[in-house]
């Protein structure tokens, strides 16, 4: 179910923060490995911490349109393993 929200957490980081969708913006739910994002009005992306403190860099302006936000992996031709990277 797709749903207009105001805020949504698109992707944990591997110690304590977070990146944050703020704003007009639609997508489903549930996060999937290519998740669409339909931006209805110029919203925010920030970098913070679950208590929603700042982190390490500025937050970055997201205009207007569509987008898919893919999540990087990593293919292993020698055990045919597909792996999530954390850069």
């Amino acid at each position: 179910m797709k749903k207009k929200q105001t805020k949504k957490v698109i992707l944990k980081g591997e110690g304590r923060n977070q990146h944050a969708l703020y704003g007009a913006f639609i997508m489903e739910d549930k996060l999937i490995d290519f998740a669409e994002i339909a931006v209805t009005k110029d919203s925010l992306l920030k970098h913070e911490q679950p208590s929603g403190a700042h982190a390490e860099h500025e937050t970055l302006a997201v205009e207007s349109g569509n987008f898919v936000m893919g999540k990087q992996v990593e293919f292993n031709p020698f055990k045919r393993e597909i792996s999530q990277i954390w850069d």
